[in-house]
């Protein structure tokens, strides 16, 4: 006779297809596998793979994670009363992306606990309120516990859940901070126009559609940028750079020129008003491509 299970075995945590080296296979992202404090996300291949034996499930992986590709995996609930997070803590302190979305999420600026009990705590808030500084935000305070006083006489309610206390998550992802904090950046973008073909493959694989090809212009908006670099991955030329900088919102405007190509007499489009043949002709030596 067949036995039925009363209960589901959870699937493993993974990595799902919109990974970003999975979407493009020259892509190095190591944003999972760096964030992971026992190494158990490693790239044999070219593909991320867990090892659900040594996975915490702290959730660490899901706040770098710039194309929300970890599966199966949930951020750790954590508790709070007003704008404080209390007692009980995870033996594992947070990540600072992680508070930086209780900061907004929640308005948490504070946290209750011994210090020496919790020095890796300690050490995350004190990481946060550096990230902090950087946004012109408001730092977070570590307090002491507030010692209660019991009624000796009525012991078995010592263990009632406080009714103030609340539990809860954060919004996960380099996406959803960027939309948490869309006032401010946390990368920008050097473009060599001497170098750019301006083909517009950077424009294409863009998730975020922080890089456009518009009417006369590729454009960068900075507020929507998550870092993942797949931009650079894919110029042919090298031309794009992203790099970390916090710091007002910026879109910046790279009019570009149509002109007939010398050579070919094919129409393209540069940075430079002196360019006289394409990408493609200028590649070719000796007027190989001359009309």
């Amino acid at each position: 006779m067949a036995r039925f299970r009363l209960t589901q075995i959870p699937a493993p945590p993974g990595v799902g297809e919109s990974c970003l080296r999975k979407q493009l296979p020259r892509h190095d992202c190591q944003a999972c596998m760096v964030a992971c404090p026992v190494q158990a996300i490693t790239a044999p291949a070219t593909t991320p793979v867990i090892n659900e034996a040594e996975c915490l499930q702290c959730g660490r992986c899901l706040f770098v994670c710039p194309a929300d590709a970890l599966q199966n995996i949930r951020p750790e609930t954590r508790h709070f009363t007003a704008s404080t997070l209390v007692a009980p803590f995870s033996t594992l302190e947070p990540s600072v992306e992680e508070l930086l979305m209780w900061h907004q999420q929640h308005g948490i600026r504070a946290v209750e606990m011994e210090m020496d009990a919790f020095p890796g705590w300690v050490r995350a808030v004190a990481a946060l309120n550096i990230r902090l500084r950087e946004l012109n935000a408001p730092v977070w305070q570590i307090v002491a516990p507030q010692r209660k006083a019991i009624n000796t006489g009525r012991r078995h309610f010592i263990k009632v859940r406080e009714v103030d206390v609340q539990s809860s998550t954060v919004s996960v992802g380099v996406r959803a901070r960027r939309q948490t904090f869309s006032a401010l950046s946390e990368y920008q973008l050097s473009l060599d126009r001497a170098q750019c073909t301006v083909c517009g493959a950077c424009a294409r694989v863009c998730m975020e559609k922080a890089l456009s090809r518009g009417e006369g212009a590729l454009t960068f908006s900075s507020s929507s940028c998550t870092g993942c670099n797949s931009c650079a991955v894919v110029c042919p030329v090298d031309a794009i750079r992203i790099h970390r900088q916090v710091g007002e919102n910026r879109v910046l405007h790279f009019p570009w020129i149509q002109k007939t190509c010398r050579c070919c007499q094919r129409a393209f489009y540069t940075f430079d008003p002196e360019t006289e043949r394409c990408a493609v002709c200028q590649r070719h030596k000796y007027g190989m491509r001359e009309a």
